[in-house]
């Protein structure tokens, strides 16, 4: 009877100790693990990459080389002169700007004089200036910088368009006449005319 009451009050003090620390009591041989930490999220990591441009002033005339020619054969041609054609019988010689910056265009004779080729006699040395040239379309934006309708074409660069706005293929057109008169020698005459684009 007293083994009974002494394991009756060994019992409530266990219950009362458990009510004071909140967890019950562990065997000294029972083994205890701690809970493994619950993930609470996605994890997220960044990279970066770093990007240079490096942009260059760019100016282009298009095309290259045009060749534009007149026949003079009758008297009508040489008493009032000839408009040049390129071989698909066009009148005007198309060009097409692309510039990253506003442009200027100028134009001039790459020499004082034709090239003469052939065998006739008397006056072969043609100025320039018998060649003449007009701005027959615009479309760059600029300003017509020419002074009249036709102008004599010079060794010296002489402004054809001003302020030509950027852009890729901005166009403009140019038209040339040759009159060069009852002066000179039957023969082929050559000349090279240099247009420039020049950004601003």
């Amino acid at each position: 009877m007293k083994k009974l009451l002494l394991s009756a009050a060994f019992a409530i003090a266990a219950l009362a100790g458990y009510a004071q620390s909140g967890s019950a009591p562990v065997s000294p041989n029972s083994s205890y693990q701690t809970p493994a930490p619950q993930c609470c999220g996605v994890s997220t990591d960044y990279s970066a990459v770093l990007v240079s441009l490096e942009l260059c002033n760019v100016i282009e005339i298009c095309p290259p080389l045009d060749v534009m020619c007149a026949k003079f054969d009758s008297k009508e041609d040489y008493n009032c002169g000839e408009e040049l054609e390129d071989f698909f019988g066009h009148k005007s010689a198309n060009f097409y700007v692309s510039s990253n910056r506003n442009f200027n265009v100028t134009i001039k004779s790459a020499s004082p004089n034709f090239l003469y080729v052939g065998s006739g006699t008397g006056n072969t040395i043609m100025p320039c200036s018998i060649l003449k040239y007009n701005l027959h379309s615009n479309g760059t934006g600029g300003t017509n910088a020419t002074p009249m309708a036709w102008n004599p074409l010079t060794v010296a660069a002489a402004p054809l368009i001003n302020n030509g706005v950027h852009g890729v293929n901005k166009p403009f057109s140019v038209k040339f006449k040759a009159d060069p008169g009852w002066d000179f020698a039957a023969g082929t005459y050559g000349l090279g005319v240099i247009l420039t684009a020049t950004q601003l």
